[in-house]
């Protein structure tokens, strides 16, 4: 399925928590005035200490993969430095983590705010808009940053954005030059796959996706999209048979029922919005977040350099059931690689 980066909730506020109401003062006499006395230089170097060592322990917890606590650090350090667009930016990739997709674009928008020229704000950006389906206002900023990037991931978020807005040639150009950056990419595999699949290539959906399950990195999140394309190429009894075995019959279901809208839908973007950028199991949780992992530059620095954590729980981790070749499980000969 079409998904996005390993991306309850704290309130999330942009403000400090302490605020003061101004009360006119009536002068008594000529060439009387008030005026705020200046914040003692100590008091800001304090409080910038203060946000400092707080980020850095938020940084800790969302590399040991506990974005929530680490939100409450990040917090606590932006009412220390309300305008640190560093803190803001950590903000958003903890609530894109924790599928909090709202919450992480106003994030980004006040690190925005505060430093214009921030890339990795803005992939942040985008990243939330895409997240939230509204992959038109993404994309302007998607194929900027991704000009002559090198960055898969980036290239990725393209694809993506393209194939939801309706543009699918578009879309398998910029997965396949992300996979020759990195050619055993199952993220990439499988989003080409399902991209393939809703143009109606089925043979070449097929030989990606049966890619993306072979990957030498396994990824478990890929039963979902094998799934997908099964049912989207027309071989709806081996995606049942392969979802109950991977991801289970309920999700299964869900899964089938997607297939069935998008291959009902007139055109590419009707399409592609059938299949959606997640799709939801009977307990409304994402089943799949592979489209848009969490690139590393929104990955917490500084520190050692660490793989991002899934934005979602991947569906049941169950072996994938292999043909004796290690092919889809799939009758017809379109389903060979």
């Amino acid at each position: 399925m079409l998904s996005y980066p390993r991306c309850g909730y704290t309130f999330f506020c942009m403000h400090s928590p302490h605020s003061i109401a101004w009360l006119p003062l009536l002068a008594v006499c000529a060439g009387c005035a008030a005026s705020d006395p200046p914040v003692p230089t100590t008091h800001i170097q304090g409080n910038n200490q203060r946000s400092a060592m707080l980020t850095r322990l938020g940084d800790d917890m969302r590399r040991n993969g506990d974005p929530a606590s680490a939100l409450g650090i990040y917090l606590a350090a932006s009412a220390a430095e309300p305008a640190n667009a560093g803190v803001l930016q950590r903000m958003g990739t903890a609530f894109l983590a924790m599928n909090d997709a709202p919450r992480a674009e106003q994030a980004f928008r006040g690190a925005l705010s505060s430093e214009p020229g921030d890339r990795i704000a803005q992939q942040g950006l985008a990243l939330s808009l895409l997240a939230q389906g509204r992959a038109a206002e993404a994309l302007p900023i998607l194929k900027k940053l991704a000009a002559g990037s090198s960055d898969p991931g980036l290239l990725r978020a393209e694809g993506v954005a393209l194939d939801m807005v309706g543009r699918p040639s578009e879309a398998q150009a910029v997965y396949r030059q992300a996979l020759r950056l990195n050619p055993i990419d199952a993220d990439l595999h499988g989003n080409l796959a399902l991209s393939l699949a809703l143009s109606g290539d089925a043979a070449g959906a097929m030989t990606e996706m049966q890619a993306a399950i072979a990957a030498p990195v396994p990824d478990p999140r890929q039963n979902a999209n094998a799934v997908l394309v099964l049912a989207l190429t027309g071989n709806d009894e081996a995606a049942r048979v392969r979802g109950d075995a991977t991801v289970g019959p309920a999700a299964t279901e869900v899964l089938l029922a997607r297939a069935q809208q998008a291959a009902a839908a007139t055109d590419p973007r009707a399409r592609a919005m059938a299949i959606g950028l997640l799709t939801g199991n009977a307990a409304g949780r994402p089943l799949s977040s592979t489209l848009l992992p969490t690139p590393a530059s929104l990955t917490a620095p500084p520190g050692p350099e660490t793989a991002a954590a899934p934005a979602t729980a991947p569906p049941p981790t169950s072996a994938l059931p292999q043909t004796p070749s290690g092919r889809l499980p799939s009758d017809p000969p379109s389903a060979a690689p």
